[in-house]
């Protein structure tokens, strides 16, 4: 399994490539974590993932897919999302969203003490 870029033109809305992903068996999982990309993973070569794509979208629609490698792509994600492109084969698209919900969840609870702190005549007496 392989790890690639997957960036495409504003021509095409998001919900049509999302459901191409969707729909796809050449890719095995991927996840978005910025508008008009994707991060996918897929046992098939560049060339092969990019003409399956061109097939099942618009001529329209300008794209380009890269394959990642983290020794020669850097850049700022989360940790868990690092994973998903050093190894997706081993990766969890399930356990790395679940994780970075949890951690989200983490960093909301103590920002809502924080304020509770700061602010405490905001807190509601029951």
């Amino acid at each position: 399994m392989k790890a690639y870029l997957f960036t495409y033109s504003l021509v095409c809305p998001q919900t049509q490539v999302h459901a191409v992903l969707n729909n796809t068996d050449a890719i095995q999982d991927w996840i978005a974590p910025f508008p008009y990309s994707a991060i996918l993973v897929s046992n098939l070569t560049t060339q092969e993932l990019s003409e399956i794509l061109r097939r099942r979208l618009d001529d329209e629609v300008w794209f380009m897919v890269a394959q990642l490698d983290s020794q020669l792509v850097d850049g700022w994600l989360p940790s868990d999302f690092w994973e998903y492109v050093d190894n997706p084969a081993g990766a969890s698209l399930r356990e790395l969203l679940d994780r970075w919900s949890e951690k989200r969840k983490e960093k909301e609870v103590k920002q809502r003490h924080l304020r509770d702190r700061l602010f405490p005549s905001r807190i509601k007496s029951t």
